[in-house]
């Protein structure tokens, strides 16, 4: 994945003074950003970093016996119509990493876990040219994530759907 340097986005929530934000995307993460800033009631979005911090979600996934912590990517804020505010997690990972599954399977249990905390809480992946999203709010995704052994047999199938890009 090329990354992309120095592409600056409004409205993060930790801007400079233009109210942007330097950020140093893979080629489909900025693609995604710009996503989800596309939608409709989108005030503002986060980079969750990647390291252990106060600032930083973390949420517990098992590898083989061993407990680790998957940092989703991003946090997008959102207004509604009657002017209350909503959070979704939005997570682009790819499907080559040996530890994408167990990641995916920890994400799914969060949702299940504190899911009504959020409105979205969405993993994406790029199979082949396309964008595929998993809705982990749905019972039925977090089954078949939890029940599965191939990740692009996961999103390849009947339980993703088309992210839009």
């Amino acid at each position: 994945m090329r990354r992309r340097r120095g592409e600056r986005h409004p409205p993060h929530l930790l801007c400079d003074e233009q109210g942007l934000f330097p950020e140093d995307f893979n080629s489909w993460e900025g693609e995604v950003v710009r996503a989800e800033l596309g939608r409709s009631g989108t005030v503002a979005w986060y980079r969750n970093p990647s390291r252990a911090s106060q600032d930083s979600l973390g949420i517990i996934y098992d590898d083989g016996g061993e407990p680790k912590i998957v940092r989703p990517d991003f946090v997008f804020l959102g207004q509604q119509g009657d002017g209350t505010f909503t959070a979704d997690i939005v997570d682009p990972h790819g499907i080559q990493f040996g530890d994408a599954i167990p990641k995916l399977k920890g994400l799914a249990q969060y949702a299940e876990r504190f899911g009504d905390q959020y409105r979205r809480i969405d993993a994406v992946a790029k199979i082949g040219d396309t964008f595929r999203v998993l809705d982990l709010k749905e019972a039925a995704t977090r089954a078949a994530v939890l029940a599965a052994t191939s990740i692009k047999a996961l999103y390849e199938g009947a339980h993703a759907s088309d992210y839009l890009v």
